[in-house]
């Protein structure tokens, strides 16, 4: 099965404009019964932070919340995991993430997922 691998790096809830896409594409690999997993580093790990209020924004031209894009995404059959580090370095624990997000998980699982045989990894 071909997987897509979507690399949130620079995407985060101070850029809101920027940050919807990824979520637009891993909806769509999703609904064409790809495999999809959201890979979350350093800030962007903010966008599954329930109590983060940034979350919610509004996303020009549709003004519709950020958090309605990652839940397409979710919806579909995308998978989050975030990275443990970057949930260290926010004093993050699991619990703290909305629910659906698969796990936390570090830079060596991560790294072993994008470089499977048919695996594209979309970096954000």
């Amino acid at each position: 099965m071909t997987s897509v691998v979507i690399l949130l790096w620079q995407s985060t809830v101070d850029s809101p404009q920027l940050a919807a896409t990824p979520f637009m594409m891993a909806a769509s690999a999703a609904a064409m019964d790809l495999s999809v997993e959201i890979h979350a580093l350093g800030a962007s790990v903010e966008l599954f932070v329930r109590a983060n209020a940034g979350r919610h924004q509004a996303v020009a031209p549709l003004n519709r919340p950020l958090s309605v894009y990652v839940e397409d995404a979710m919806r579909t059959g995308a998978k989050v995991y975030v990275c443990s580090t970057a949930m260290r370095d926010r004093n993050l624990a699991p619990e703290d993430l909305i629910e659906g997000c698969e796990g936390v998980i570090g830079m060596v699982t991560m790294l072993e997922r994008m470089v499977q045989v048919d695996t594209t990894v979309l970096t954000y």
